[in-house]
């Protein structure tokens, strides 16, 4: 009864969240598309790929019979580890991928599904104490996933609705998303591929003028080992208003459920004297046996010289919980799914300089530096992307990881390690 009384207590609050940030003054006004265009290429050519919510976008007229979308990527990757002392190696092949397809019925809707797929060629190991814990590997079965299924809809071009498994895109920043507290998972910002499944529920997108409202509605805990439970337990509700003011893509979210931590995110992007900034806020008030927490993150990025042929980029992330975990409690948290990686310690940092055509017109060179901050864990990369007239795009990329056994980023090769792959992506 508690729970029930929560929610519908919690329900006005959300819709007074909602209503407020609509009728902010001056809102259509104040609109900057241009702003709001570059934030969203700041996403990458990837992420609008598989970003099914720009199909929700009105096409205009409408098509004279059925249409039919189909596509995807696939990434072919091959790589190899080594301890610092060089007493062992440990190297791996495989591909990944994810293909999609979209079929839209006029004045009916679209029905979109995508698949993800993972396919190992090769695992070998050497050496004790050698680069990285092996996980079991069947070369002779591939594994599937159904990433996405939904059906889109709107009413009159005025209301937008997307019922099924879905994944949402909420917040500019690229390497920690705070305010990304609906999805099943984070994004990994250094996987050329995502692979994370969506969650069941139903978005529904009211556009007004200059603003953007987002109401999803989480149905993925109404089922639980085959019983199903009280949509007023079970449901969670998440909203979000976004908009252009005054140069800046503004965002504001909020989540609520029976029995989960309210939260609340915050969330800008755009220019600042030539250089494009984001920041996201993300904050839960205590509840239960649940104590308060403050997440947040922020970064930039700027080209540089007169051909903007050098770009310099860095982005920061705190979480109040954080902590230094290492060792076994470190690696059982990890896998069972407790723990996310880059969102274990309480503060990281990222920066990488990027020069297209520095020694050739066929080339781009990226260094970058990761760190955990908390247990003095880091990664540093140099990254060779080839692309040769008539040749197999490709990229090439040595790391070196440091900071002692156990730490999060060197996890992975029991100890400090070097890394060198190669890795070529095709896109149909």
């Amino acid at each position: 009864m508690k729970r029930a009384m929560k929610l519908a207590s919690a329900l006005p609050r959300l819709a007074l969240f909602a209503a407020a940030a609509l009728l902010t003054p001056a809102a259509a006004a104040a609109q900057d598309s241009a702003a709001a265009q570059s934030a969203a290429s700041e996403q990458g050519d990837d992420a609008a790929l598989f970003d099914a919510s720009a199909f929700d976008q009105d096409p205009g007229a409408p098509a004279a019979k059925t249409e039919v979308l189909a596509g995807g990527s696939a990434l072919v990757s091959s790589s190899a580890y080594l301890p610092a002392g060089l007493d062992g190696y440990a190297g791996s092949a495989s591909l990944s991928g994810k293909v999609f397809a979209k079929v839209t019925v006029p004045d009916y809707g679209s029905i979109y599904i995508s698949y993800g797929l993972y396919q190992p060629f090769y695992a070998g190991l050497s050496g004790e104490g050698s680069a990285y814990a092996a996980k079991p590997v069947d070369l002779s079965s591939p594994s599937y996933s159904m990433n996405e299924l939904h059906y889109s809809f709107d009413l009159g071009k005025k209301l937008f609705l997307r019922l099924g498994k879905q994944l949402l895109a909420w917040g500019p920043s690229r390497v920690w998303s705070p305010v990304d507290f609906v999805n099943a998972s984070k994004a990994d910002a250094f996987s050329s591929i995502d692979l994370r499944q969506g969650k069941s529920g139903l978005r529904v997108h009211l556009p007004m003028g200059s603003y953007n409202a987002f109401i999803f509605a989480d149905f993925s805990r109404a089922v639980s080992d085959g019983a199903v439970g009280n949509p007023i337990d079970t449901t969670l509700l998440a909203a979000r208003v976004d908009g252009a003011i005054g140069g800046f893509e503004l965002g504001l979210s909020g989540l609520l459920a029976a029995h989960e931590q309210d939260r609340l995110g915050l969330d800008f992007s755009g220019d600042l004297g030539g250089s494009a900034v984001y920041g996201e806020l993300a904050f839960a008030p205590e509840y239960d046996r649940y104590g308060s927490s403050l997440m947040a993150s922020l970064g930039f990025s700027r080209s540089l010289g007169d051909l903007k042929r050098w770009t310099v980029s860095a982005e920061g992330f705190y979480d109040s919980l954080g902590a230094e975990l290492t060792g076994a409690p470190l690696a059982a948290a990890l896998a069972s799914g407790q723990a996310s990686s880059l969102y274990i310690g309480k503060w990281y940092g990222y920066a990488s300089l990027k020069a297209d055509e520095l020694l050739s017109p066929d080339l781009a060179t990226t260094i970058s530096v990761l760190a955990n901050l908390t247990d003095l864990s880091y990664q540093v990369k140099l990254a060779e992307d080839f692309s040769i007239p008539r040749s197999v795009p490709f990229t090439l990329s040595l790391a070196y990881c440091g900071g002692g056994e156990g730490r999060e980023l060197t996890l992975l090769g029991g100890g400090d390690y070097f890394s060198l792959s190669v890795q070529t992506r095709l896109d149909f």
